[in-house]
């Protein structure tokens, strides 16, 4: 379950993820001067991060 609130998350949530992405319509939005990074962005951008992590690790096996 992926939520900006808190109290939706269920009461057995074992982690939660932390970035500092502004969020759309939120007090930093307007100073950085990447686009605000909605939910479904962040979630995305973990999902490929554990991608990229898995196959940087094949290759530094492979490589020595």
């Amino acid at each position: 379950m992926a939520t900006t609130d808190p109290a939706a998350l269920p009461p057995q949530a074992t982690w939660h993820l932390a970035t500092d992405l502004p969020r759309p319509g939120g007090p930093r939005e307007a100073d950085n001067p990447e686009p605000a990074a909605g939910l479904h962005e962040v979630v995305r951008i973990y999902g490929i991060r554990h991608w990229i992590e898995q196959s940087y690790k094949q290759v530094k096996d492979e490589l020595g």
